[in-house]
């Protein structure tokens, strides 16, 4: 059975409350009627011709043509309030049927054009997909519901187009990175098969490119297992904030060593709820990325104070810095400010990716500033236990 129309609908549940009121007026009326004219006209009637019998019988001398008169008076009278009233139920019927056809013709009209706006909204909804995301709901102009509904759709649209462009980018550049290191390992293959009699040399070099191909795939997607996966086995670490910075800044010695640059520490006493391990990848990667990009005798300052209900905890360098119009994507995998230097330095593009994503599931927020040849700064807010 195919399912009423909202039309339909609206129609059908208006000519029921419509025909109820109707029926309901039309009874009111009728009983009005009768109880408040028809019954006191016809018992007026009636006394007042009794009461003139009795007066003609009181008299010495009584006709009988006159009573007679009197009676058949009292006797039409009667009869045409009986007709009226017969005629008025008739009418009142009649005129209830008739309003109550009319009203239902107009709130099916009325209906209509009521929700003309949803119908077009629906027709243009109907041409969107996947390939026409860019389309948008227009001459929608009614300041009600139904704008507010556009309004609302069109939004959705400019983020789900955001989201179709961003897995498209996601996905080309997951498969740029995969690529080239598997076209690192093919390459080496082919000319050790190229060459008739490849020495003992030409077999190591090429094992130590593949293997390191093969560790840059390995990171590459263990980073992408990373973002893609929600949940973690456990958030109920506690997690020392101290000695987690101390412990970093000992692994990282090696390379505050390369770069002649010294980590100053300045961290709060406080404990924290969560992964253990994955905190501390999160603020790994911000150091570590903190030298890495820093000048050469430069200094990179960690500040941890506790403020109200979060810990504020600031890595701040001074470095290369990052252009303005590259800090909205930074945090987008495999957004690179440098290619060729980040590729130098050995990122895949995904370590900022995989810290936004661990600090939100923490429920915490990081934010960035930075000035080009100055240094950069980024603030990280953990909630407190």
């Amino acid at each position: 059975m195919k399912k009423l129309t909202l039309r339909m609908r609206l129609t059908v549940l208006t000519g029921c409350i419509l025909t109820a009121i109707a029926i309901i007026l039309t009874g009111i009326s009728i009983y009005s009627a009768k109880d408040k004219f028809v019954e006191p006209l016809s018992k007026t009637i009636l006394d007042t011709s009794s009461l003139n019998q009795k007066q003609s019988l009181n008299k010495e001398i009584v006709e009988e043509p006159i009573l007679d008169e009197y009676s058949n008076t009292g006797l039409n009278v009667q009869m045409k309030i009986t007709e009226a009233k017969e005629q008025f139920v008739d009418e009142s019927i009649i005129g209830m049927i008739i309003m109550i056809i009319v009203g239902i013709g107009a709130t099916y009209i009325i209906a209509g054009q009521a929700l003309k706006p949803v119908n077009d909204l629906s027709h243009k909804v109907k041409n969107i997909n996947e390939h026409n995301l860019s389309y948008r709901i227009e001459n929608i102009s009614t300041k009600d519901e139904i704008g507010d509904l556009a309004a609302s759709f069109n939004k959705m649209l400019d983020r789900l187009e955001q989201s179709f462009i961003y897995q498209k980018s996601f996905a080309a550049n997951a498969a740029h990175e995969l690529k080239t290191p598997l076209a690192t390992i093919k390459a080496g293959i082919q000319v050790l098969k190229l060459d008739n009699a490849p020495t003992i040399e030409d077999y190591e070099e090429n094992i130590e490119v593949t293997e390191q191909s093969t560790e840059r795939l390995i990171h590459v997607v263990n980073d992408l297992l990373t973002l893609a996966y929600k949940q973690t086995e456990k958030f109920s670490d506690n997690i020392e904030l101290k000695n987690l910075f101390e412990t970093i800044s000992q692994e990282l010695q090696p390379l505050c060593l390369e770069k002649t640059t010294t980590i100053y520490l300045d961290i709060c006493e406080e404990t924290i709820i969560g992964n253990q391990t994955l905190i501390y990848r999160v603020f790994y990667n911000l150091i570590e990325n903190a030298l890495k990009y820093n000048m050469n005798n430069g200094i990179v300052k960690v500040i941890g104070r506790p403020q109200n209900k979060f810990i504020h905890i600031s890595i701040s360098d001074t470095g290369i810095g990052i252009p303005k119009e590259a800090i909205p994507y930074i945090f987008e995998p495999f957004f690179r400010v440098d290619q060729s230097r980040a590729r130098k330095l050995g990122g895949t593009g995904l370590g900022l990716s995989i810290v936004r994503t661990i600090i939100e599931k923490h429920k915490g927020t990081i934010s960035v500033k930075s000035t080009v040849n100055v240094g950069t700064t980024f603030e990280v807010k953990l909630p407190k236990t």
